[in-house]
């Protein structure tokens, strides 16, 4: 009995002493390149003239890279999926799987939480904007949290057919336990 009085009793005093380690990244060196890579092609594709766009509603699957400067330099690599109600002119879907990189390209931690997305679209113009609370463990291990804010600008354009691809810019910021200044671009190819 002395035992288990002992052992909870220093209970509070090691919670107090806990350090949080940061989520392991989820992307390698490897995938960021090859994001990077893809996003550029994306870029060179020409723009879906209106009677090219999909009708109906079109999931596209892809990322988003973007610098960040603030509290950290380095950049960001994240899940995009992005639903496009070409109907209805809406946008909806959601950011995840969002992960720290250093200056170097070497992915550092995945920050928690997701970002969602919504929004319209207007004759393949697509305005948007991506907003959640994302977590992060600073180098003392203590635990940070702070409210993303994306806002996504671009296109639907053509690829293999037509109205495939979507392509544009994500700037925004993070504001919170940590600050960070948002600029890149997002890229999607129609699942």
């Amino acid at each position: 009995m002395p035992r288990y009085i002992i052992a909870l009793a220093l209970l509070p005093f090691v919670a107090a002493c806990t350090i949080s380690e940061p989520n392991p990244p989820s992307v390698s060196a490897r995938d960021v390149d090859l994001a990077f890579a893809n996003a550029a092609r994306a870029s060179t594709l020409p723009v879906a003239d209106t009677f090219d766009l999909p009708t109906g509603t079109v999931t596209y699957d892809g990322q988003i890279g973007a610098d960040v400067n603030g509290d950290t330099l380095g950049s960001v690599l994240a899940d995009m999926r992005m639903v496009v109600d070409f109907r209805d002119n809406d946008i909806g879907g959601d950011v995840t799987n969002i992960n720290l990189i250093d200056q170097n390209g070497i992915p550092n931690q995945r920050f928690d939480g997701s970002l969602t997305i919504s929004g319209f679209e207007n004759n393949g113009d697509l305005d948007a904007g991506a907003r959640g609370r994302i977590g992060a463990v600073d180098i003392n291990g203590n635990d940070l949290d702070a409210d993303m804010f994306l806002d996504l600008e671009g296109t639907v354009r053509n690829d293999r057919s037509f109205g495939d691809t979507v392509y544009g810019s994500a700037t925004g910021d993070v504001r919170g336990d940590f600050n960070l200044d948002v600029e890149g671009v997002f890229y999607g190819e129609r699942r």
